[in-house]
């Protein structure tokens, strides 16, 4: 989904999801949402196995 899309489905302003999606990469040690689902896949557990 797009932050205006998130945003508008949470009733938050497109600035804050942006916000909240820079502090999720940075977190994650990522720089964008295209690594994000890498990253996610990555947590032991996230897609109900344990990573390596």
């Amino acid at each position: 989904m797009t932050s205006r899309a998130i945003a508008e489905r949470l009733f938050l302003s497109t600035r804050t999801v942006e916000n909240h999606l820079q502090r999720v990469y940075s977190k994650l040690g990522i720089t964008g949402r295209a690594e994000l689902p890498a990253a996610l896949r990555s947590i032991t557990g996230h897609d109900g196995t344990e990573s390596a």
